[in-house]
């Protein structure tokens, strides 16, 4: 039991370590307040290897300490409450994968979720001429925005087409990769899809989902505001470039994870 605990206090700070080098170090900085990062796959991956609650540790850790290293904009407790969650949901949502795996079609719903993403972002695009992104803000505390135009041929056409081929087929690709790769023999363990579908899903939940929702909050915007719009566009852009990268850090983690336990056993 001792042992067991302090096997996975060492995972834990190792998540630690890597969910802040992905969060803070590895990103991609969209002007001062935004960013693209992939520190919540190794959030996913503490929730899934060392539990929930270790992986809410490890999530409300990676924010918090993040957070002091190298701030981004103001903190707000309604970042940390949603990583602790990130930490603690995939692990249920494996064990929910576990006993629906003679549903098949449980994981076309995966599509239509990523299929209703495309469609939301082409609505974006088509119902509006510019779109207004925050880069940071003033001295005064006005926001610095960027004014981008939405009726360039690349913005209309050439983007959305790469970015649906590019995300849909990742999506397939996993589907195939899935048939033919297991990651373990143990029935007990999920498979590249069932982890593919929970980064799927907590990413929408998290991200998308809460991320727009304290926004909203925070800032006393109306539901049915214009900025709202905004806000779930950024998210989805955001996650669009994100999740390939995560849902193949959470396979590859997991996997090596398992290689690992092998050696050990």
């Amino acid at each position: 039991m001792t042992t067991n605990i302090i096997r996975k206090i060492t995972l834990s700070a190792m998540f630690i370590a890597i969910g802040l080098i992905l969060e803070r170090v590895i990103m991609i900085p969209l002007g001062e307040v935004n960013r693209i990062a992939f520190g919540s796959s190794a959030v996913i991956l503490a929730s899934l290897i060392v539990g929930p609650l270790f992986g809410m540790v490890v999530g409300a850790s990676v924010d918090i300490i993040g957070f002091m290293l190298n701030s981004v904009g103001t903190f707000t407790p309604f970042v940390t409450m949603g990583y602790m969650v990130l930490g603690s949901l995939p692990y249920f949502l494996v064990q929910i994968w576990k006993r629906l795996r003679k549903f098949s079609w449980i994981y076309a719903l995966g599509f239509v979720l990523l299929s209703s993403f495309v469609v939301y972002g082409l609505w974006f695009i088509y119902s509006r001429d510019f779109y207004n992104f925050t880069l940071g803000f003033n001295p005064d505390g006005s926001p610095r925005v960027a004014v981008i135009d939405l009726t360039t041929p690349f913005v209309r056409y050439i983007a959305p087409i790469l970015s649906t081929l590019i995300f849909i087929g990742f999506y397939i690709s996993m589907l195939v990769i899935s048939k033919k790769v297991t990651l373990s023999k143990e029935k007990s363990q999920p498979t590249i899809l069932e982890l593919m579908f929970t980064v799927l899903i907590v990413e929408f939940l998290i991200s998308i989902v809460w991320g727009v929702q304290w926004r909203l909050w925070y800032f006393n915007i109306p539901q049915t505001s214009n900025t709202a719009y905004v806000f779930y566009f950024n998210q989805i852009m955001f996650f669009v470039i994100a999740f390939p990268v995560k849902t193949l850090i959470v396979a590859y983690g997991f996997r090596t994870y398992q290689q690992y336990q092998k050696i050990v056993r």
